[in-house]
């Protein structure tokens, strides 16, 4: 009896999963909603009369068990990077010539698809079955939501039977939710009398980051797989064949996605994404446009941050009109001083916004921003709000001018003096309340500690209370501090002091970033996290000669991190994080293939075999550290066509040097 029951277990499962895949990766359901519950029903009631014969794959098992604590971070195997972006025909058009000139002006084909405003999420697959899911993070460590993904019907739990099942594999997917589907939640949510959701974006990253699967179940998310960030067992010539292969073993594909050949086929497929764009059941923000064959893409090679041999091609901005009602200053990290009009709250890309950013002073006068003036509305990037037009034709005559100098500033110490040759003021008392909370919102935003709770509103709150005066009292305020502050009860309080507790164990580049070191942004937090692996004591004994040795270092980064770990003050707040329980988890590398962690190389010249850019690729993947300027600590200099100074200042110095002919034996050294 019980064979005949697995049996029609068995078969359920199967037929569910046909249905899933008909409807998610085939666009052709085969059976009515009232149908297919009508199998999930009699297979929920057949494993609950039989529970030995459950299975973890089985689609009821979707979802799981509530996370106790917060969400545990992992590193990616093989990085996520950024998009460089293309605003315009002419920058489309720039990118096509960029790989034609890079590429010998050979043939060469693209695949075009949407970009859509959703979660970057990778799926990693072991024999087949799902093990992990990342959410994209900063790109090289992500959040673990395999709890939720698994909710989600669109991505397979187990792949289907193909050739060949990889006994690893890599997905990189955007999951988003449809805008019908959003509008109903937002519907129930206002029938409950809760907060809505700004956008669909917003909505699909708030329920995927849920520490409860039952509250992402009940959310109708969706996915499209786009890219494999690495397999075993398998490869693959081209994105084309790539994205069958996905679409094969069970993985939702973009139907739009296409072949294309030239830029005006790319400037073409772009417009017609946009003109549609309002009649896509999903948010798109513009296309992306990848080179398709494999082999020239591993030619073209990356940038530090982003791939050459792709783009995301944005969509014009949405605008909206509204009124300035006044200007008020904030005060960065930095003690940059920046102009924010507050204006009618307008709603723009299914956001209520209330302030746009001025820039600076200049732009103010340039544009001749008043209070009081109508003015056009756009969120640059889909992301920040800024003014991009007066509508002078519309201009009172109770219009005010606007004057950073003359600005009346509630707190009485914050002193403002222009940046000589430059646009930007600055408050030059590092202890003015303004710019200290600047520092504290920076320590917890989202890049660098990633305190969840810990917004703009606590930070200033905290402050008041006087339990914030630097980021390190982060760390030692307690659930008793809290639960006697206004906005805080029971869970609140816990919930805060739980990501405070998450956040002490972090990477070397956030809570470098987190700093607010001047000019120290991300991408340098990266870089000095690789050259000293990971330890703060190294970082603090660079010399600005050392770190200016260090590709991508100027003298001005170099000297704002000496001076600040000069200041005894910020040392000491330093080190009372780490006595506080802040732990730097360090960054891993695969040092297996890197035979030059050690070299310090230079390049001069030209190269016939190979780009420079290509070349400094390969030896930064092999661990060495490419410097501009040859000196008595450079390795090995690389020497092409017309070498120049460094040659000579090379020999003077008795340095390793290595030509073309030997190149490629060089690089292949143990």
């Amino acid at each position: 009896m019980e064979e005949k029951i697995k049996k029609r277990i068995d078969s359920l499962i199967s037929e569910i999963n046909n249905h899933n895949h008909a409807y998610y990766v085939l666009d052709d359901p085969k059976l009515s909603d009232k149908e297919y519950d009508s199998l999930f029903r009699e297979l929920e009631e057949l494993e609950k009369e039989y529970p030995s014969l459950v299975t973890d794959l089985s689609p009821t098992q979707r979802v799981g068990h509530p996370v106790s604590s917060g969400l545990q971070s992992y590193d990616h195997a093989v990085p996520m990077l950024s998009l460089s972006n293309a605003i315009n025909d002419e920058e489309i058009t720039d990118f096509y010539k960029r790989i034609k000139k890079w590429l010998n002006n050979s043939e060469v084909d693209f695949v075009a698809e949407p970009k859509i405003d959703g979660l970057g999420v990778s799926l990693i697959y072991k024999n087949g079955i799902l093990e992990r899911a990342l959410t994209r993070g900063d790109g090289f460590k992500g959040e673990d939501i395999t709890h939720n993904v698994k909710t989600i019907n669109a991505i397979p739990l187990q792949l289907r039977k193909s050739v060949k099942t990889p006994t690893f594999i890599e997905v990189r997917g955007e999951i988003f939710m449809n805008i019908s589907d959003f509008n109903k939640l937002n519907k129930s949510r206002e029938l409950l009398g809760e907060k809505l959701f700004a956008n669909a974006r917003n909505a699909a990253a708030g329920s995927v980051r849920q520490l409860d699967p039952q509250i992402t179940a009940s959310r109708n998310l969706s996915i499209f797989c786009y890219e494999i960030g690495g397999s075993e067992d398998i490869e693959f010539n081209n994105q084309v064949e790539m994205l069958d292969y996905l679409k094969s073993i069970g993985l939702p594909v973009n139907p739009l996605s296409k072949k294309i050949t030239s830029a005006s086929e790319m400037i073409a497929y772009h417009h017609t994404l946009e003109s549609n764009r309002n009649h896509i059941d999903y948010e798109i923000d513009g296309s992306v446009i990848k080179v398709n064959n494999y082999k020239r893409r591993e030619r073209l090679g990356l940038r530090s941050r982003s791939p050459r041999w792709a783009i995301a091609a944005k969509f014009k901005a949405k605008q909206a009109e509204s009124q300035i009602i006044g200007i008020d200053l904030q005060v960065g990290r930095t003690g940059v001083v920046t102009p924010v009009a507050k204006i009618k709250e307008v709603e723009l890309s299914g956001v209520m916004i209330s302030s746009a950013t001025l820039h600076n002073q200049d732009e103010i006068d340039r544009k001749d921003i008043r209070i009081n003036d109508f003015v056009l509305i756009e969120r640059s990037g889909d992301v920040i709000p800024k003014i991009t037009q007066v509508l002078k034709n519309k201009r009172l005559q109770n219009t005010q001018k606007f004057s950073i100098s003359d600005y009346k500033w509630p707190d009485p110490d914050c002193k403002i003096e222009r940046i000589e040759g430059e646009a930007a003021y600055r408050c030059i008392n590092p202890n003015c309340k303004s710019r200290v909370m600047g520092i504290l919102e920076h320590f917890c935003s989202k890049n660098a500690m990633n305190i969840e709770g810990m917004g703009p509103q606590i930070v200033k709150q905290l402050f008041e209370a006087d339990l914030l005066n630097s980021f390190d009292d982060i760390y030692k305020i307690k659930y008793e501090d809290l639960i006697n502050l206004d906005r805080f009860k029971n869970k609140s309080a816990m919930n805060l002091i739980d990501s405070i507790n998450q956040s002490k164990k972090t990477t070397f580049p956030r809570f470098l970033f987190g700093l607010g070191i001047p000019n120290v942004g991300q991408h340098i937090s990266k870089i000095m996290d690789k050259y000293c692996n990971s330890s703060l004591e190294k970082l603090t004994e660079l010399t600005v000669e050392e770190m200016v040795e260090i590709d991508g270092i100027g003298e001005t980064v170099a000297i704002a991190i000496q001076d600040y770990f000069n200041d005894n003050n910020n040392k000491n707040i330093v080190e009372s994080c780490l006595q506080l329980g802040i732990e730097i988890i360090p960054t891993t590398y695969d040092t297996s293939k890197m035979t030059m962690l050690n070299h310090k190389v230079v390049i001069t010249g030209s190269f016939e075999s190979l780009s420079r850019s290509d070349l400094k690729l390969r030896l930064e993947k092999l661990g060495a550290t490419v410097s501009s300027s040859v000196s008595s600590k450079t390795s090995v200099v690389i020497v092409g066509k017309n070498p120049g100074s460094k040659l000579s200042k090379a020999q003077d110095l008795s340095i390793k040097i290595i030509e073309e002919k030997d190149l490629f034996e060089f690089l292949n050294e143990d």
